[in-house]
């Protein structure tokens, strides 16, 4: 029987607690980052909706997250062979120093399988979705 035990990773100085059932698998990693194949969900708690997707692999390999669906309502990418109500949908945020410029890359999901814990990113080639979608106004 395996442990799980609560493990620690450092993002930006702060210290997160997560468990082994909290890592994602990336088969195939990240596009431009093939090497990620485990990473965890640290959600920012000032900044809710967004996430902390942090490699276990390479502590320097860290990125913004965010499910595109609580920030854009009509959100709805083609995925291909899977259950939509096991499949957390996230997508990666491009913060700007401006933050009306950040933008978020609805072209290039991520899709993560609530049961397994496998995760894919894959490009919709035949959507109007863009790879730098700007924030909605609020």
């Amino acid at each position: 029987m395996s442990q799980n035990h609560t493990k620690m990773i450092n993002i930006q100085g702060k210290e997160h607690s997560y468990n082994d059932h909290q890592v994602v698998n990336f088969n195939e990693g990240l596009v431009g980052f093939p090497e990620m194949h485990r990473a965890v969900l640290i959600p920012l708690a000032e900044y809710v909706p967004f996430c902390w997707l942090a490699s276990l692999d390479n502590e320097n390999v860290r990125f913004i997250v965010v499910n595109p669906k609580q920030v854009y309502g009509d959100y709805q990418p083609k995925m291909e062979s899977a259950d939509e109500a096991e499949t957390q949908t996230l997508a990666l945020v491009k913060i700007s120093s401006d933050w009306r410029k950040t933008t978020v890359n609805l072209k290039a999901p991520i899709f993560i399988n609530s049961k397994t814990r496998s995760a894919a990113q894959v490009i919709l080639n035949d959507s109007t979705y863009q790879l730098a979608e700007s924030l909605p106004n609020t």
